[in-house]
């Protein structure tokens, strides 16, 4: 056989015909037409050399009656190997003899039938139309696949210039929700030192979808992150971002798009929050059942939308914030949430309303707020409201309250972080009194668990910066040690509820090999539970205390 290498811009096809008369007479055809044939007798040479040539070939041209074996089983082997192959039975056998085979050559779509008696013109004019008909289908899809890559760099580009999902510092915390309708998003969020005591958080959603507003919004992102590094900790709040925004989208994407966007400073020494609405949905405050949706009159237009738009503190709203506070941003994709693909059934305003009361208050009165913006969105999938008409984003901000009793923190996903949360851990345990021994197993049970998801639960690099949220709290006998992180939906220990004897015992015997930490966790816990709401993973490590009493 000729090496496709040797044949530049030739189309290979493999003839496989056991007389030799009919190989030389459509060969010849075929390269008088440009063609560049391969020849075989048999089936078992056919399949040496598609094997020793994959995806060489554009077409076969098969006999139906091969020696031992037949035409419809060498295709058989081709559908094993090229499920897409054009495949011609040329074949001398009457169709009304009864035999059948015309059905069985029309039963697979990509097959073909060819008289013998037709002569070669007609097999060349079928050969030709099916052949270009492939080579558009084959470039299609490189070209598909070449976009998807490159997509995928621009996911991965997005993904690691946004800040990490959720963050708990003494005085404040934010957690949020990112999901692109489709691979890469028009919604953007920052978070901005601004003086000693306020963050101000910006919440954008570029006009339009796809590829232009992902460009737009990583543009929009980089400007925000350069205002940062080349002033440290600026001071100013929602006004003199907005007009810097402005000015940056007038200078630079004035004929691209615009962008509606909530900006919010959150300043913890005096309990205030600042927001300017520049288009988008307004800011939700809850405090304990005492409620505020989107009641401001305040405001301006869109980002980039008019060039002569100048932001005052006029356009500014101001609320007080008390401890039990908490205050939610969105972008308005989240109004477009449908139960079908087509958006036909868009979620009500009266549930969004109802569920971020149920959750918020959920998340001050249970202390869990790191977790409360993706439990609102699975609770909304939940519901049915599972398909994304636009891109989301759910912001969630406040004071940080933890409950008396209950140690809570975040830290990135590494081993010096873990060793430096584990002894902070430790060192709360310890002021509030607890056995030195009951301090060791709660910090065992916390290292082994996040080694275990920093070593095996990850398998996407966009995720590594990513960061893992704690939290402790006593209850009879028993630690409730609960663990937030966004690794892989397949578990990197076993888990299961109550009784985890007979689960861990088997999970040991399948990953021996992948990790230590499984049988200091089967001895160490009562039980294991693992919730997953969207990409986050929840588990609750139950670990036994010295005062715990095994339940009959």
């Amino acid at each position: 056989m000729a090496n496709s290498t040797d044949l530049p811009g030739k189309t290979m096809i493999l003839v496989v015909d056991d007389e030799k008369i009919i190989r030389l007479i459509v060969c010849s055809r075929l390269k008088r037409e440009g063609y560049a044939p391969v020849a075989v007798a048999s089936v078992d040479e056919a399949v040496h050399v598609l094997k020793t040539h994959p995806r060489a070939f554009s077409a076969i041209i098969s006999d139906i009656m091969l020696g031992e074996m037949d035409g419809f089983v060498f295709r058989d082997i081709v559908r094993g190997m090229d499920p897409s192959m054009p495949f011609f039975f040329m074949t001398a056998l009457d169709p009304e003899e009864g035999s059948g085979f015309l059905k069985r050559i029309l039963k697979d779509p990509l097959s073909f039938y060819v008289p013998k008696s037709s002569g070669t013109d007609v097999l060349l004019k079928r050969v030709q139309r099916i052949v270009a008909s492939r080579r558009v289908e084959r470039f299609i899809e490189r070209q598909i696949e070449e976009s998807r890559q490159s997509l995928k760099l621009a996911v991965h580009i997005q993904r690691s210039i946004l800040p990490v999902s959720c963050t708990m510092h003494e005085r404040a915390f934010y957690s949020v929700w990112w999901q692109p309708m489709d691979m890469v998003s028009g919604d953007m969020y920052e978070v901005i030192p601004s003086g000693k005591d306020a963050y101000v958080y910006v919440i954008g959603d570029i006009q339009g979808h796809g590829t232009s507003a992902a460009l737009a919004m990583t543009a929009v992102q980089a400007f925000l992150k350069n205002l940062v590094h080349s002033a440290g900790v600026i001071e100013c709040g929602p006004v003199e971002i907005a007009n810097l925004l402005q000015n940056f989208f007038r200078e630079n994407l004035a004929d691209v798009s615009y962008m509606t966007a909530l900006i919010c400073q959150h300043n913890f020494a005096r309990n205030e929050v600042q927001w300017l609405t520049c288009g988008a949905p307004d800011l939700i405050i809850s405090d304990l059942g005492l409620e505020a949706w989107g009641t401001s009159d305040k405001g301006g237009l869109p980002i980039g939308l008019l060039p002569d738009t100048v932001y005052t503190s006029a356009d500014v709203s101001t609320a007080k914030l008390s401890k039990n506070s908490l205050c939610l941003a969105f972008t308005d994709g989240i109004y477009e949430l449908s139960r079908d693909k087509a958006g036909t059934e868009p979620i009500s305003r009266d549930l969004l309303r109802r569920l971020s009361a149920e959750f918020v208050q959920d998340a001050v009165q249970e202390g869990t707020a790191l977790v409360a913006a993706n439990k609102f969105m699975h609770a909304c999938y939940e519901f049915g409201y599972d398909k994304l008409q636009d891109d989301v984003t759910l912001f969630l901000f406040g004071p940080t309250n933890v409950p008396p009793g209950v140690y809570e923190a975040t830290m990135p996903l590494s081993p010096a972080a873990l060793d430096k949360q584990s002894q902070a851990m430790g060192g709360w345990c310890r002021a509030a009194g607890w056995a030195e021994d009951d301090v060791g197993r709660v910090q065992l049970v916390l290292e082994e668990a996040v080694m275990n998801v920093y070593d095996h639960g990850f398998d996407d690099v966009d995720r590594l910066h990513e960061v893992v949220g704690v939290r402790l709290v006593r209850r009879n006998g028993v630690a409730d040690l609960t663990v937030w992180e966004r690794g892989t939906p397949v578990p990197s220990m076993a888990v299961v509820g109550g009784d985890a004897s007979t689960a861990f015992e088997l999970i040991n015997r399948q990953m021996g090999n992948h990790g230590r930490g499984r049988l200091i966790v089967r001895e160490l816990c009562c039980g294991i539970e693992r919730k997953r709401y969207g990409s986050l993973n929840e588990t609750v490590y139950r670990v036994k205390l010295s005062d715990y009493v095994e339940k009959e």
